[in-house]
């Protein structure tokens, strides 16, 4: 398995792959532009842990 992580301004998106490199989760989390860094560091928490195997994007795409 493999973890891709976007820590962007705006948001945390995570995808995670199997070794085949499909789509088993993905997830989105939106952020405040100005959040302080603990935030941020929660939030991409939340983001790894929250893919249950449906994911939020088509198979094959990043949110």
């Amino acid at each position: 398995m493999y973890i891709g992580i976007d820590l962007g301004t705006s948001g945390v998106k995570a995808i995670l792959l199997n070794e085949q490199g499909e789509v088993v989760a993905s997830h989105t989390e939106k952020t405040h532009r100005l959040a302080s860094a603990s935030a941020v560091v929660g939030a991409r928490s939340r983001t790894v842990v929250a893919g249950d195997g449906h994911g939020d994007e088509s198979p094959g795409r990043a949110a």
